[in-house]
């Protein structure tokens, strides 16, 4: 049976109830649910809620149940499609030309924007519909069961992905879909919850055992006294130790470089290793005029913040420079940090020092590094990029080939990405500078007119740098 992590239904008013929520279920990178964000969010904010869900690691359910004809619901889907979202639905009542039509819709959005299709799941009957309703208001003669059957078989012949159902359902529509067709099952309720306006609803527990592939709670989590611990519950239940499936449109590795990003910027501002003040700019060495001031040596007092640090570089480096042989560590702030990557990866460590020693045999790398190994340098900050690209020169002299370099932070400057190009390497860092102000913002660390002067500081320090 296929299992995918619980689906928790975003269903608030506003982006900042959204984005709280997100914060708090992004807590644990292991157990992350599935968000789902419907009518209410995505009308208010559009792309950009499902932006920031998916910056923070989730796989998004877009739940926007379309139902209108076949072009229209098509055209709208190639919006949809390319999106990056892991589910969506239509509704089935639509009939299989509209049903074929948003398939093609979605999977031509998501070929053009270089995605995977979302699962297209058919809205079968809704939980707030009972076999009195059915007949009385939809005039129909079906039960509602066979009602359900009839859309989930609907859906299976037009090669949907699945059905939104009743828990309750699940096994009868088992009898008449394909094996690997998928049945997610809103209207779940913990014994201790009220029913709301739902009126088929199950346990998570009872959901399990009548084999949904997923769950759909929502306010049991969101109005709970603690979400975090209210989603684990019932997570725990559902789930009775499967281990769940990663559904398609979530790259597991960026997600995770996402939070690491996240947590590095907060941590930086908490521990004072970043000064914000664009009222009262620093002078840096070069003379420039500066709203931010960095000393990202601090973080090695921090052992929270390290983790976070050398956790995010290591990923880096397993995603973008898997052939690293040796970790080479910048004299002296990326010393410490290149050691403990090197630890994590279990790679060689050498350092290089500013300059070639004054005595001795003069060196100016320390460690062993044979010739042609593939060499990643960390550094602790990037501005220009000058000083490290100084450092890989040094590095190549010495034999070594390197393939690319990994900071803490970047001030994202336009300077470093020309040198980087014309030294024909990357970098990447672990967080930066546009993910630092953007978490001020989020903690009223920063006033908008403040945000405003440091997006102008980035956009061109020396003009900035002149009018202050």
């Amino acid at each position: 049976m296929r299992r995918f992590e619980p689906i928790v239904a975003i269903d608030v008013a506003t982006k900042e109830e959204a984005t709280a929520l997100f914060d708090k279920l992004a807590v644990d990178p292991q157990t992350r649910p599935i968000v789902k964000i419907g009518m209410e969010l995505y009308y208010g904010y559009g792309p950009a809620i499902i932006r920031e869900a998916q910056s923070r690691g989730f796989a998004v359910f877009l739940d926007l149940k379309l139902h209108d004809i076949p072009n229209t619901v098509k055209r709208a889907m190639v919006a949809v499609g390319k999106l990056g979202v892991a589910f969506t639905t239509i509704q089935a009542a639509g009939g299989s030309e509209m049903l074929k039509a948003g398939l093609a819709g979605l999977q031509e959005g998501a070929k053009q924007a270089g995605v995977k299709a979302p699962n297209l799941l058919a809205i079968t009957q809704l939980t707030s519909i009972d076999d009195q309703i059915l007949h009385n208001e939809q005039h129909v003669d079906l039960s509602l069961i066979e009602s359900v059957q009839s859309y989930a078989r609907l859906a299976d012949r037009c090669d949907l992905a699945g059905v939104i159902c009743s828990a309750k359902e699940v096994q009868a529509i088992r009898k008449v879909v394909s094996d690997d067709f998928l049945c997610i099952t809103p209207g779940i309720r913990p014994k201790q919850n009220s029913n709301d306006d739902q009126k088929r609803v199950v346990t998570p527990a009872e959901a399990h055992q009548l084999g949904s592939n997923s769950i759909v709670v929502g306010r049991p989590i969101t109005r709970a006294a603690d979400p975090v611990a209210a989603y684990q519950q019932i997570r725990e239940q559902f789930l009775a130790g499967d281990q769940p499936e990663t559904p398609a449109g979530v790259d597991v590795a960026v997600a995770n470089h996402e939070q690491a990003a996240r947590d590095v910027a907060a941590d930086l501002l908490k521990i004072k290793a970043v000064t914000l003040q664009p009222s009262k700019p620093f002078t840096w060495a070069s003379g420039l005029h500066s709203p931010i001031y960095t000393d990202n040596r601090l973080t090695i007092s921090y052992p929270e913040t390290r983790q976070h640090i050398f956790h995010g570089m290591a990923a880096l480096i397993n995603k973008y420079f898997p052939d690293a042989e040796v970790i080479a560590g910048t004299a002296t702030a990326g010393i410490p940090h290149a050691s403990w990557v090197a630890e994590e990866l279990n790679l060689p460590l050498i350092y290089v020092r500013s300059k070639p020693k004054d005595h001795g045999r003069g060196k100016q790398l320390e460690g062993a590094m044979k010739n042609g190994q593939k060499v990643v340098v960390i550094d602790d900050l990037i501005s220009t990029g000058g000083s490290v690209l100084r450092v890989v020169d040094a590095v190549q002299k010495e034999g070594g080939e390197v393939i690319g370099v990994v900071s803490v932070f970047t001030y994202q400057l336009p300077a470093a990405d020309e040198n980087f190009k014309a030294a024909g390497l990357t970098y990447h860092s672990v967080t930066n500078y546009t993910k630092l102000i953007e978490t001020a913002e989020e903690q009223h660390l920063i006033s908008s007119d403040e945000l405003q002067s440091l997006h102008a500081w980035r956009k061109d320090p020396q003009a900035w740098s002149d009018a202050h």
